[in-house]
């Protein structure tokens, strides 16, 4: 018979697995009807890569110390802000929510900045193309890094185990809609960004060039960008003249999963332009 923290991690899982396959549909039909942009790589080298990492981690982040089953494990032991603090329970969970968004916003510049971390993360990157396929584009390594920091923030902070439910899905249909090659109306998309990230500004995030590259890192809420320095609202290369990619991942080999595995152990001599 299964235990409460094992039901809690299935529960966790189901959940966001299934709000994930959902948006997945509802971008899909998006791109389908509006699409931003021509995609210049072949679907069968890109897809079968990223159908096969984004169940794989979706897999990894329901392992036994998920954060939500931790999250109930602390609180059912007095731990936590929930417990500790008089605080409205409504107030709690929205000070969790926007604090796990900070956290993994610095988590993202963090990856971008240490060499070792980036060259996990620039297997993200080094799709050529923009599309909610590249939401599923992660490293393992990655995504057991980023479980790894949601843990640390659940045990350090005692975040109550709804919060971090409540963020997770959040987080989770944010990715998906943040990556979608769909083209949004101008006058709602310069309303949308003033308060959520959006693909088009996602977008200049994955452009290639490093101002690019380096900002736009924020994953729900786009203020963090615009108070700590870090936003763009056009990229390098302007809108028409935009790349998207890596100039050293060009070679459609490392589009395939074989080459994606094994990219943060390559060292790729990197092209001038």
């Amino acid at each position: 018979m299964l235990g409460r923290g094992a039901i809690h991690v299935l529960l966790d899982g189901l959940i966001r697995n299934s709000w994930f396959f959902a948006l997945v549909g509802v971008v899909g039909l998006w791109e389908l009807a509006a699409p931003r942009g021509v995609l210049t790589a072949r679907r069968s080298l890109r897809w079968p890569t990223s159908f096969t990492l984004g169940p794989f981690n979706a897999l990894l982040a329901t392992v036994p110390l998920a954060p939500f089953a931790l999250a109930i494990a602390l609180t059912e032991r007095g731990w936590g802000l929930s417990t500790t603090t008089r605080l409205p329970l409504w107030v709690t969970i929205a000070v969790s929510v926007l604090l796990l968004d900070l956290l993994f916003y610095f988590q993202h510049r963090a990856f971008h900045a240490v060499p070792v971390l980036w060259s996990v993360h620039r297997v993200h990157h080094a799709d050529v193309d923009f599309d909610y396929t590249t939401a599923f584009r992660f490293h393992p390594i990655e995504a057991l890094l980023t479980n790894g920091t949601a843990l640390a923030a659940v045990t350090v902070f005692g975040l109550p185990a709804f919060a971090v439910l409540v963020h997770q899905t959040l987080a989770t249909g944010m990715t998906i809609f943040e990556h979608a090659n769909a083209r949004c109306p101008s006058a709602v998309e310069v309303r949308l960004r003033r308060i959520f990230v959006t693909p088009d500004m996602h977008r200049i995030h994955h452009s290639t060039g490093a101002p690019s590259t380096d900002s736009n890192f924020a994953t729900i809420l786009s203020c963090w960008d615009r108070w700590l320095g870090t936003y763009r609202s056009h990229a390098t290369r302007g809108r028409d003249g935009m790349e998207i990619g890596l100039t050293e991942f060009r070679d459609p080999k490392y589009l395939t999963l074989p080459w994606t595995l094994a990219m943060p152990f390559l060292r790729p001599r990197r092209v001038q332009g």
